[in-house]
């Protein structure tokens, strides 16, 4: 898999960087604001920041058109990225966004291999192989509160505690088992007739896969899908709707789909995702900003079918109307 083959990136961090030149100074004054006096020491600082969140080449090329349609090239969208996840960030408290984002690190001693995390730590990490510094390489692909779990196991018990190196990966979470608060498009779950059957109507569609997805946005653009997903041929988008949401806009420059009255209707392109990969490379586009709920999708013609959609997390950081 190319995301997974791409992990070589993300563990190869760099402390060599250069000088921004007066070009560079120049789109960066423009795209985040910075006075020209400032913007050369605050580049500087983002390049020699060998912690940064960094995107992979598989990442980069999914959503390199429409940055660059935009304005940003990659090195200013990982600023923005980097700019975001601060801003987000109230207090040294973890956050909820925090346990439902997704890191990766090379599995090595005192955890060798996942069944070693299971036994030690008590939680479940998902395998993935790759390349490191060295060649082949085994990585745990868990969630930033196993992320915490791990931490504070390796603090307790080893008395010259190693460090390991996590990478945060910016993935739209996906949680249909009912442990989010909210796990429905438009559905209030704290209303007894909700909390049960919804949870046990998604729970089987976790990695279900064909399954249909309702788009909106850029996403409505059958090319988009094509270079996102890596077809071979443009795709086939059939005019859909849904209710109970509304779009939004943030950072003057986004669709956002939050929850809505329940008759509010969105109307955008439904898409048959066929394989867990596809739908990784949409996750990964995506980014944690937003999270895959499931919806009714009224396709063209009027047939209603069960699906899911990406629904905007940070409320807070919508544009005001």
């Amino acid at each position: 898999m190319q995301v997974l083959e791409a992990l070589k990136e993300l563990m190869v961090a760099s402390n060599s960087y250069q000088e921004p030149t007066l070009e560079e100074i120049d789109r960066w004054s423009k795209i985040f604001n910075y006075s020209v006096s400032e913007a050369p020491g605050i580049i500087t600082q983002f390049r020699a920041d060998i912690n940064r969140q960094r995107l992979t080449d598989v990442q980069w090329y999914i959503i390199k058109d429409d940055k660059e349609a935009e304005g940003y090239g990659r090195e200013t969208y990982e600023h923005w990225l980097q700019v975001w996840s601060n801003k987000s960030k109230i207090s040294n408290q973890p956050r909820a966004s925090d346990d439902k984002a997704f890191v990766v690190f090379k599995l090595q001693a005192p955890f060798p291999d996942i069944e070693s995390l299971q036994s030690k730590v008590g939680i479940s990490a998902t395998l993935k192989k790759g390349l490191g510094e060295e060649g082949d390489a085994d990585f745990a692909f868990v969630t930033g509160a196993a992320k915490r779990a791990i931490g504070d196991w390796i603090e307790t018990q080893l008395p010259r505690p190693p460090r390991p190196t996590f990478i945060r990966l910016s993935l739209s979470p996906k949680d249909l088992l009912g442990n989010s608060s909210d796990p429905t498009l438009g559905v209030d779950s704290s209303l007894p007739q909700h909390r049960l059957q919804d949870n046990q109507c998604h729970a089987s569609a976790q990695m279900e896969y064909l399954v249909w997805y309702l788009f909106y946005g850029t996403l409505m653009d059958p090319q988009t899908v094509q270079k996102c997903v890596s077809l071979p041929s443009t795709p086939r988008l059939v005019p859909a709707s849904t209710k109970g949401g509304i779009l939004r806009s943030w950072g003057r420059k986004y669709k956002a789909l939050v929850d809505g009255p329940a008759d509010a209707r969105v109307d955008g392109s439904a898409y048959l995702v066929e394989i867990a990969e596809h739908e990784e490379y949409l996750r990964f586009r995506e980014t944690e900003a937003y999270e895959v709920v499931p919806c009714r999708i009224n396709l063209e013609g009027g047939e209603e079918i069960q699906g899911l959609t990406f629904r905007f997390v940070k409320q807070e950081d919508l544009d005001v109307d």
